[in-house]
């Protein structure tokens, strides 16, 4: 579904990840794009997902896979996909959809793993 069609059935969430916010595409110089996730609320299915940039069928392949399954965004936001890759934005839209709920307490920061006097440190 596209957003416009799911807002006339559904409440929805929406979450979009900028390519450019990512290391892959910008690595490959390829900044220019997007993943947009949108979801059902009290159920938390993905209805539709929007992509657009490089890789867009492998990302909107991922997503159709996630939907086909029945998986909720909580579950696609703990899949360990592989980094750095262009369907690392799948995950991300989904981790924020996770916040914005208040389903799961993610770290948002790398300063949520230390106090302000101590170094980052690896876990």
């Amino acid at each position: 579904m596209t957003e416009a069609q799911a807002r006339q059935q559904y409440d929805c969430a929406v979450a979009i990840v900028q390519y450019n916010d990512l290391l892959r595409p910008v690595a490959d110089g390829h900044p220019d794009g997007f993943c947009k996730l949108i979801i059902e609320r009290r159920q938390r299915y993905i209805l539709g997902a929007h992509v657009i940039g490089e890789y867009s069928v492998e990302i909107i392949q991922m997503v159709a896979a996630c939907m086909a399954s029945g998986m909720r965004v909580e579950q696609v936001a703990e899949l360990q996909l592989a980094y750095p890759t262009f369907t690392e934005a799948v995950g991300m839209a989904a981790q924020k959809l996770v916040r914005e709920l208040g389903l799961a307490p993610l770290p948002q920061l790398w300063s949520d793993f230390t106090s302000p006097d101590e170094p980052a440190k690896l876990i």
